[in-house]
């Protein structure tokens, strides 16, 4: 082979290299772009607002630790009034009703710790109310007589007389239970008796101020 056609075939070759180059450099920049839009679909969403919610099932009282609650990020339009959005905030308080492992705490799902003055012995205890209608009649600082109805018919007075500290924001929805949930102020002993009626309806009286 002359020299010549060595020259020939070397130039050839060379700007077949160089036609094929920029497609090359085109494919790589195509498949990292897809690589890209694939990973970006994967990776969930992390903007949002940290509410507090509940680590594992709460019982209603509960004194809350840092070991049972955590934060999960809401969206914007989902956050619940009055969420806890710190745990420090929240550590210490009492659950005012049951909650279940994931569901948010909001202020209205803990006692108010401000209703009883510094050194009293009384305590806060949540009790549910069976007619809702009535229960819209109440409001924290009133003072009402406890009945329950008895399974064999006629009702028995349960307390008679405990304060309503704060009337609990009823969830929305059909899973929501029936009846008004309200913390109210009442001594050691009187707890103990409305522990006694747990399962049974409970109504109520409003006594006159």
């Amino acid at each position: 082979m002359s020299f010549l056609q060595r020259i020939r075939e070397t130039s050839t070759s060379w700007a077949r290299s160089a036609r094929v180059r920029p497609q090359r450099i085109f494919a790589a920049v195509c498949l990292a772009s897809a690589c890209a839009l694939i990973v970006w679909m994967f990776t969930p969403d992390e903007a949002g607002t940290a509410v507090v919610v509940a680590r594992s099932d709460l019982a209603p009282g509960a004194e809350l630790t840092a070991q049972d609650l955590t934060l999960t990020n809401f969206p914007p339009d989902l956050v619940p009034d009055k969420a806890f959005t710190a745990v420090e905030e929240a550590k210490g308080r009492h659950t005012s009703a049951g909650l279940s492992k994931g569901s948010p705490l909001t202020e209205s799902m803990v006692l108010d710790q401000q209703a009883l003055p510094k050194g009293s012995r009384d305590l806060l205890m949540p009790i549910r109310l069976a007619d809702d209608a009535s229960a819209a009649l109440l409001q924290p600082g009133q003072q009402i007589r406890l009945f329950s109805s008895l399974p064999d018919g006629g009702s028995e007075v349960v307390v008679e007389k405990v304060t309503i500290a704060r009337l609990v924001d009823k969830p929305d929805g059909i899973a929501a239970e029936s009846g008004q949930l309200v913390s109210v102020i009442l001594s050691a002993e009187d707890a103990g008796r409305v522990a006694e009626f747990a399962g049974l309806p409970i109504s109520f009286a409003i006594l006159p101020r």
